[in-house]
């Protein structure tokens, strides 16, 4: 590329970075001045946002829940608007101590038995059915609560959002959040002075939370900044999710790792093939020997090119090896190796089948036996014209190993699953696989590059 050529890119470049820098700062400073909320409402308007929310926190099946919230009161007395695009609701609150209820009560809820007439085990929705109506009672006998609270209303994308932390819909509801956590952490009860272990019986304490289940709430803060802000700031919070928390990202090395591993142990296999399956090939159409061998070469050499290496994956492990109590890993780099042999026999076969035949003969002139010759003066001259050839089946098998997560093998692929599995995020970790496999890519294809150019050199000298 001509210097100028690169000037003039490197100039468009930095014009580009600059413009963006400058779009991204005047909008920041227009989205901080105009922090404030646009809409304008009244404290009935503000009611009747608090009422809806707060109706649809209840899933469908959560009976006490919203049984619970419709004997709630919450009254917005003031508004104040803030200048994060947010309004300050004042609110009084009036509710069923649902936390000393549950505490008060625990052992029995917790003690019903757990067996039908039948014998057979209740499931957490019957459960729930056989004590909603008792709960139901004693919310009713209950000493109520009240007390004031704050809660924030935001403005995103020109709609008025209620936002509920943890907190706000423990206190308000009575300590709801608390009575749940503490009936999920119960793990003795006492029935008749009696200490009784339930630490195993999960169910029956599904079936006390279901009834109180809520949802339809983030206690994440909203984000009210410009949109380019918003974007970013959704971005880092993907980041950290998952990379960053829990150390998610050890996913990925170990991942690499084992990637890494499968791909030079197989191209240390498939090499080894490969110049077996060549040499034998080259010497039955010089010479006519090994006929048998080269039939059996040329028909693994149409098997291995002519199916996908996924369905040879699968093949190897579930029905050769498996059996065998063979692992996971060796399984992976057997086929890979198998199959990448088949690819360099052919670059390595057409590598000697380029060297003139006046080699051999000279070779055979000067005393050396087939094999002597091949190995000092046919093989070296081939592995010269193919070794640009192998490096890019290198590059090649580095990509192919990424389905090795069909067999259950932890390779790079795998990790980056793991952590959308439970993330539940699709972009982060995908993109990273994608950007670790490219960034791999790029610097072997650099390497190949190199070493083309070093034996382009040397040929010209």
């Amino acid at each position: 590329m001509k210097k100028k050529t690169k000037i003039i890119i490197a100039l468009t470049l930095l014009a580009a970075i600059i413009a963006f820098a400058v779009y991204v700062g005047i909008s920041i400073y227009i989205g901080n001045k105009n922090n404030v909320v646009e809409q304008k409402i009244t404290t009935a308007d503000a009611q009747k946002i608090v009422d809806e929310t707060f109706s649809s926190l209840p899933t469908s099946t959560a009976l006490c829940s919203k049984n619970h919230i419709n004997n709630t009161e919450i009254t917005v007395n003031e508004l104040e608007y803030g200048n994060k695009k947010n309004i300050t609701l004042s609110c009084t609150y009036k509710t069923v101590d649902i936390y000393s209820v549950i505490s008060e009560n625990k052992n029995e809820l917790l003690g019903i038995n757990p067996k039908k007439d039948n014998g057979r085990t209740k499931s957490a929705t019957e459960v729930q059915v056989e004590l909603t109506k008792h709960l139901t009672s004693l919310f009713d006998e209950a000493k109520p609560v009240s007390g004031k609270i704050d809660i924030e209303l935001y403005e995103i994308n020109g709609k008025l959002v209620l936002y509920l932390d943890d907190k706000v819909v423990n206190t308000s509801l009575g300590g709801l959040l608390d009575a749940i956590a503490l009936i999920k952490n119960t793990n003795e009860i006492e029935v008749n002075g009696e200490i009784i272990d339930i630490t195993a019986n999960n169910t029956l304490r599904r079936g006390v939370t279901q009834g109180f289940e809520l949802s339809n709430y983030d206690s994440a803060k909203p984000d009210t900044s410009i949109p380019i802000m918003r974007t970013f700031n959704s971005l880092k919070d993907q980041f950290y999710r998952n990379f960053i928390e829990k150390a998610r990202w050890q996913y990925l090395t170990d991942g690499l790792t084992t990637t890494l591993a499968i791909t030079a142990l197989s191209l240390i296999l498939g090499l080894v093939i490969g110049f077996i399956v060549a040499i034998i090939r080259t010497t039955y159409a010089k010479t006519g020997k090994l006929e048998i061998p080269d039939a059996i070469c040329r028909l693994y050499v149409t098997i291995m090119r002519g199916t996908p290496v996924m369905i040879q994956l699968l093949i190897v492990y579930y029905v050769v090896l498996a059996p065998l109590g063979v692992e996971k890993f060796t399984a992976a780099i057997l086929c890979f190796g198998i199959n990448s042999g088949a690819y360099v026999s052919e670059i390595v076969r057409g590598g000697i089948m380029s060297v003139d035949q006046g080699q051999m003969e000279a070779g055979r002139s000067l005393g050396f036996n087939y094999i002597s010759t091949m190995w000092y003066i046919i093989l070296p001259q081939a592995l010269k014209a193919v070794l640009p050839a192998l490096a890019n089946e290198f590059i090649a098998l580095l990509k192919e190993t990424s389905i090795a997560f069909y067999i259950g093998v932890a390779d790079l692929t795998q990790g980056g699953l793991k952590i959308r599995s439970i993330t539940y995020s699709n972009f982060m970790p995908l993109i990273a696989i994608a950007v670790i496999y490219l960034v791999l890519v790029l610097g072997l294809s650099r390497l190949v590059s190199m070493l083309e150019r070093r034996m382009n050199k040397s040929d010209r000298s």
